[in-house]
């Protein structure tokens, strides 16, 4: 029976804490959130890693994104692939709406307005007695209407799409450099609640995780097959 319990314990001792061990580690990665101090003293590993670095990681993670993923290459592909004739329907569409053409008809009149404000009074009395003002605040869904109809056809038209990708890509650059990607991804991240962050994590790595714990439950079942081996070499 003791000859028994020699060849069967260590190996799965060994398979128990290499298993249970991984799953500390990687449940240490995001846990406890905070410090935690008995009489004044820091424990070790508290916080966790995550929770510890997350400033260093945001950071991290924005660089990371700003080198390799939002580049002005790959957005200048991104924009060559673009099919502009169902970009301009969808624009189009949207134009269209019922509370966007209204939201584009007040700024239009408020547009108005401003520039019979800026007319001088000689000026203004013409177009009061002409009653301008009021015919084109009437005719204003009318105007916004053809407005709408000739952005349609401009953007209909084969070099359109030549245009566009002319203006746009002398400015990538630019517009990036105002973006500020690398800030903005790690601010967005640094914000994030650690939770959150936890669960996203750990919802893509879970497959991979559970093959970290298996390992180590595997790793330690060896060790204990060797330590068997070594006992009986030594005999």
């Amino acid at each position: 029976m003791n000859t028994v319990l020699l060849f069967i314990v260590p190996p799965f001792a060994g398979f128990f804490i290499g298993y249970v061990t991984n799953v500390i580690a990687i449940r240490m990665l995001f846990r406890p959130l905070k410090e935690i101090r008995i009489f004044g003293i820091k424990l070790p590993f508290t916080p966790g890693i995550l929770p510890r670095q997350r400033k260093k990681l945001a950071v991290s993670i924005g660089a990371m994104v700003e080198r390799e993923l939002i580049t002005p290459d790959v957005l200048r592909k991104r924009l060559d692939s673009i099919d502009i004739k169902q970009f301009s329907i969808m624009v189009c569409e949207f134009l269209r709406r019922d509370d966007i053409k209204k939201e584009l008809e007040s700024k239009g009149r408020i547009m108005l307005h401003n520039a019979l404000f800026n007319l001088s009074s000689l000026q203004r009395f013409f177009i009061s007695a002409g009653q301008y003002e009021k015919t084109l605040e009437e005719k204003m869904p009318q105007i916004i209407n053809e407005l709408i109809q000739s952005l349609e056809k401009l953007l209909q038209e084969d070099s359109i799409k030549k245009k566009l990708l002319g203006a746009v890509d002398g400015q990538i650059e630019n517009i990036l450099a105002v973006l500020d990607i690398k800030t903005l991804v790690s601010q967005r991240i640094d914000s994030l609640e650690m939770e959150r962050v936890e669960r996203i994590i750990l919802d893509v790595m879970a497959q991979q995780f559970k093959w970290v714990e298996l390992f180590g439950g595997i790793l330690g079942f060896l060790i204990g097959l060797f330590q068997i081996v070594i006992i009986q070499i030594l005999r």
